[in-house]
């Protein structure tokens, strides 16, 4: 598996698909869910407008982000509560993110999940969470062991968030060593030589 950790925003990265969320009780939107909307002219906020985007917890909405922000398309997951969101809480949220890519047959991901002070989620920390959780996800799922390792997850929150992310990046590879081969892809400045090369 690749990870691609940027300092650009996860809105500019390509990809096949980005994956943000929303939640039921947080209007107006924020967060990347904001800045999709923002970005698709208000779309977002008709949808919540005409019900048919809620936010409840488990609730998958798929749209094309028509060449507005560079994945290809938007996949919105709904996370029901604020106050029910926490690194437990992404345990759960892991297992409909690995279903989902695994029917669109996505091989690469953008994710972009709430965090910061205002959620009690650390980045680096829900990044850690996310890829451990993902890992144990794939590996109980029938599908080709082939397309999980090829599988590219990439991670950008701007230059603030970004060595917060790496470290959660090689905190989670050095947990699955023995389970997944993880390269990690960032910028030339950041990491040795040998680790943009090397599979562990």
């Amino acid at each position: 598996m690749d990870i691609i950790i940027s300092k650009e925003p996860i809105d500019l990265q390509e990809s096949d698909l980005l994956i943000a969320a929303l939640f039921r009780d947080e209007r107006p939107l924020r967060g990347m869910a904001g800045w999709i909307d923002w970005r698709l002219n208000g779309m977002l906020s008709r949808f919540l407008i005409e019900e048919r985007l809620t936010g409840e917890w488990r609730e998958r909405t798929l749209i094309p982000s028509q060449g507005r922000i560079s994945p290809k398309l938007v996949l919105l997951l709904g996370l029901g509560n604020v106050k029910e969101y926490s690194y437990l809480f992404l345990r759960e949220v892991a297992p409909i993110i690995t279903e989902t890519i695994i029917n669109l047959k996505a091989s690469h991901i953008c994710l972009s999940l709430p965090h910061g002070k205002e959620y009690d989620v650390d980045c680096g920390k829900l990044t850690e969470v996310l890829l451990e959780g993902i890992t144990d996800s794939l590996e109980h799922s029938p599908s080709d062991r082939a397309w999980i390792e090829n599988l590219t997850l990439s991670f950008g929150e701007g230059e603030e968030r970004f060595s917060e992310i790496l470290f959660g990046v090689q905190t989670a590879k050095s947990i699955l060593t023995d389970r997944l081969q993880i390269r990690i892809l960032a910028p030339s400045e950041t990491l040795p030589k040998a680790s943009l090369a090397r599979s562990i």
